[in-house]
């Protein structure tokens, strides 16, 4: 199924949703978690084939795999936060999405820890 397949899907679901919520029902919050689960799935399988790439040429270079599986985890939390508060933005609970954001930064901090240590090991052998 191509990108242009699931954006064409995506927009009718969305459009089903605007109807839906323009006459007062609820269920369009679960047709937008729904869209929304469906495209970040497709999503991550496509992303499985780029990491699949990038762990070879990680590998063939000869880099620490260490530090490169830290910066993933980094990216793929900054996208799940997100999608976690785009979510919540629009079903109108701003402050969790407000937390959320803040909660993924602190992580991210959090796990990139031993790359700054790493960064300021290498600065200060050059003093």
């Amino acid at each position: 199924m191509s990108f242009f397949q699931i954006i064409c899907g995506v927009l009718i679901g969305v459009l089903f949703a605007i109807k839906l919520k323009g006459i007062g029902s609820s269920f369009w919050i679960y047709i937008s978690l729904g869209l929304s689960l469906f495209v970040l799935f497709y999503i991550i399988n496509r992303l499985s084939f780029v990491m699949d790439f990038l762990n070879e040429v990680v590998n063939d270079i000869g880099l620490e795999s260490g530090y490169f599986d830290i910066l993933i985890k980094i990216v793929g939390i900054s996208y799940l936060c997100e999608f976690a508060s785009n979510l919540c933005k629009e079903s109108g609970f701003l402050s969790v999405a407000g937390q959320i954001e803040m909660g993924g930064k602190l992580t991210m901090l959090v796990l990139s820890m031993p790359i700054l240590f790493a960064i300021v090991d290498v600065v200060t052998s050059f003093l």
